[in-house]
């Protein structure tokens, strides 16, 4: 169960979060030269996220610690961003992760053909698990959140491991390996996705998405929050692909930082952007929290996030 203590203090605005962290470098290209580009989060709380002035891979500064992070997600982060306590996913999630993992399977179809061996690294609540195996491909899942995990076994009788130590590595590799929405939430993302590149099979692809923090429409502080220690754009999403021995695959489309990627054997180039961190730091220009929050700004993007969420809770339960 989640204290509410937790709770109150990740909702309190204009105070830090309750961790201590540590300095790191780039996990992408091993700079420790950064450029300062938000000072709060969408919560108006602080938190100082930085870009590498090499490669411009977006990091929380200082970097949440593995033992804080991990009792962030065991205690606090289901709760905190989902509302979900005790009792496994609430309703709204799986209405969400039903129509993602629908969309995801629509584009992943080609590959998708029976017999396909499928890895899901990250796999929350299953959906796109059974969608794949709903096309006859063999699928498990990895997923360290307990209830998430248990859910997906109980409802759609999936295999999931606690991490990528214990998966059975298919013969001869996956055809197809997942991570939607993952990279982002983890102190070593390039590092995972060379991992993950290393179980494909030949010829086998790697889909990842993670959130565009070069997307219009909303305000640079609220593309932060303390779930996500990393932080991407295309090109960076590009460049930790490109680490991992894969480029993108041509016969795929791709929306931003959504992309289904290919080996190649290319030697990698060097793994810079110079310039990228000046242009994310102009774009990304933090403004006054109490300013913003005085002006009302943020009533209607608050109003519109709950009223969808509120539409997934009514709404019928995935069967």
């Amino acid at each position: 169960m989640v204290s509410p203590a937790i709770l109150i203090r990740s909702l309190v605005p204009f105070t830090p979060y309750p961790y201590v962290g540590e300095s790191t470098d780039c996990n992408l290209c091993g700079s420790g030269e950064s450029v300062l580009v938000a000072a709060s989060d969408r919560r108006l709380k602080r938190l100082r996220s930085v870009a590498c002035a090499c490669c411009g891979l977006i990091r929380t500064d200082p970097m949440p610690t593995a033992a804080e992070l991990a009792a962030y997600y065991a205690g606090g982060y289901r709760a905190d961003y989902q509302f979900a306590f005790a009792g496994g996913p609430p309703r709204h999630h799986l209405r969400r992760a039903e129509r993602e993992a629908g969309r995801r399977a629509a584009l992943l179809a080609p590959v998708l053909a029976p017999g396909a061996r499928v890895l899901d690294f990250g796999c929350g609540s299953g959906e796109f698990l059974a969608a794949a195996r709903a096309r006859g491909c063999e699928a498990v899942g990895v997923e360290p959140g307990r209830d998430y995990a248990d859910h997906a076994r109980r409802q759609h009788g999936v295999a999931v491991f606690d991490d990528l130590d214990h998966p059975p590595v298919a013969a001869g590799g996956f055809d197809l390996v997942t991570a939607h929405h993952v990279l982002e939430h983890l102190r070593d993302p390039a590092d995972a996705m060379a991992r993950l590149a290393g179980l494909l099979a030949p010829g086998g692809l790697l889909h990842a998405a993670v959130p565009d923090m070069a997307a219009t429409g909303k305000p640079a502080h609220e593309r932060f929050h303390f779930a996500h220690v990393h932080g991407f754009v295309r090109e960076t999403l590009d460049l930790a692909a490109r680490r991992a021995g894969l480029v993108p695959h041509a016969g795929y489309a791709r929306e931003g930082t959504a992309a289904v990627y290919r080996r190649t054997d290319a030697p990698c180039p060097v793994l810079a952007n110079p310039g990228l961190a000046g242009r994310l730091a102009e774009a990304l220009r933090p403004v006054d929290p109490a300013a913003w929050l005085v002006s009302g700004a943020w009533l209607a993007p608050a109003v519109h996030r709950n009223a969808r969420a509120i539409r997934d809770m009514v709404a019928p339960r995935p069967s």
